[in-house]
């Protein structure tokens, strides 16, 4: 994950590639609680700066709202559409007979912002960064490692080529060679992992959306957007993109200028540091820490703005190009989607687990690219980080002898547990 909406993008991608080939070092639990923690108070300021540049798109006054549930979001579009169409009546009519077909009760940190003719949402890092959904680009003793295994002759089918006295594009595969070749490949990429010597460049897996906006609106203010952004002082906008098709809209990659460290540590005076202490570090150890932080990271980060129409927004949320359903049809069409790919997107959760726990040491990292899990071993990981061992499954569920109450999830059982686990502390707060 290279994620460009960071200050400390270079940090994180080269503990995160560490990780990856299974080189844990003592500190990068708290290295990873302080970068996400640090991020989410340099994120407000981002947010702050495109509100303003939205209350000079928009007449009147913006209203904001914080919603956690896409649900929640689709019923508030609803509400604010504007002269809806035959088409959107139809929308709107298929979801109230029917809302759990569309994919209700899924998590989303969102920024709904509202003005009294138009609206933009503002979407946070829960819909962005999908594990799982992104590039798969390995390399394992030359050879290219993206589902095709032989593009390079020093691969099992290069080797079969030479042998033959064929060029690599004249040599005729039977699907039992094809198979053994990729079966080859994919163990030599696993011994690298595990020899700690696969290096991915940083363009292969980088990522502009961790933070995206997309502003609604009719055709002919969308059209006034990239020119007021040329004239925004701190923004730049880098390219832009139209999509057309099931999907229609035009994705902007804009860089924003962060404020200097010293301005920005002013602006977030008011900043809750608390929130270290549910994620095991000190508060003011922490807050003193931020200017430093901000000294060490980039002045700039970049952030994705999609521009569309009311009529489209419909058709993203509820008809032919469905955010969810887009998701899930990118995931489907990897071309390598094996136990390494699998392995990867496991550790992503856990480091997404940990950054959020009030855990900040691990002294193992409990998922290595060139084993072999279960998601039941992933999810127990991920509990064991916030001191709860239960998962939640049959295994818990139920008890095979009459001694077992240790093992349900009561409070008791659950404060005595954090208490007694080294690098955790007591909290009452888990949101």
């Amino acid at each position: 994950m290279y994620l460009t909406g960071m200050t400390h993008r270079d940090e994180l991608f080269d503990l995160t590639l560490r990780w990856l080939n299974d080189d844990l070092a003592p500190e990068d639990g708290r290295t990873l609680t302080r970068i996400f923690l640090y991020e989410s108070a340099v994120s407000a300021v981002i947010v702050d700066r495109v509100i303003a540049f939205l209350g000079n798109l928009f007449s009147g006054p913006l209203q904001t709202e914080r919603i956690r549930q896409k649900q929640a979001l689709r019923r508030r579009l609803i509400e604010h559409l504007p002269r809806p169409g035959d088409r959107t009546r139809q929308l709107i009519h298929h979801f109230e007979e029917d809302p759990e077909y569309f994919f209700p009760r899924l998590p989303i940190d969102a920024l709904l912002i509202t003005s009294s003719d138009s609206q933009a949402g503002c979407h946070r890092p829960d819909q962005a960064a999908v594990p799982g959904s992104g590039k798969s680009i390995l390399s394992a003793g030359g050879c290219p490692f993206q589902g095709n295994p032989g593009r390079s002759p020093t691969c099992s089918p290069g080797k079969r080529a030479a042998a033959a006295g064929v060029l690599l594009a004249d040599l005729v595969s039977s699907e039992h060679e094809m198979q053994n070749d990729f079966t080859t490949a994919e163990t030599e990429v696993a011994r690298r992992f595990r020899d700690h010597n696969v290096r991915i460049p940083r363009e292969a897996l980088t990522v502009n959306d961790l933070l995206g906006f997309k502003i609604i609106g009719e055709p002919g203010l969308l059209e006034q957007v990239p020119a007021l952004l040329l004239e925004e002082t701190g923004l730049a906008l880098m390219e832009a993109e139209r999509h057309t098709g099931d999907y229609n809209a035009v994705n902007l990659l804009v860089e924003i200028e962060l404020p200097p460290p010293g301005e920005m540590v002013a602006r977030l005076k008011g900043f809750d540091w608390y929130i270290a202490r549910r994620r095991g570090l000190d508060p003011q150890e922490t807050k003193q820490g931020f200017l430093d932080y901000l000294t060490r990271g980039s002045g700039a980060v970049r952030m994705e703005i999609i521009l569309t129409t009311y009529d489209e927004l419909m058709e993203s949320e509820f008809g032919r190009s469905m955010h969810e359903l887009r998701v899930l049809r990118l995931r489907q069409r990897q071309n390598y989607s094996g136990p390494i790919a699998q392995n990867a997107a496991y550790l992503i959760e856990y480091l997404l687990a940990l950054a959020a726990s009030p855990t900040v040491h691990v002294t193992e990292l409990p998922i290595k690219l060139y084993g072999r899990y279960l998601p039941e071993t992933i999810a127990s990981a991920k509990c064991a980080l916030f001191g709860n061992d239960i998962d939640g499954g049959l295994l818990r569920a139920f008890c095979l002898n009459t001694d077992c109450s240790s093992q349900f999830c009561s409070a008791e059982n659950l404060s005595s547990g954090i208490n007694d686990r080294p690098g955790r502390v007591e909290t009452t707060d888990d949101s």
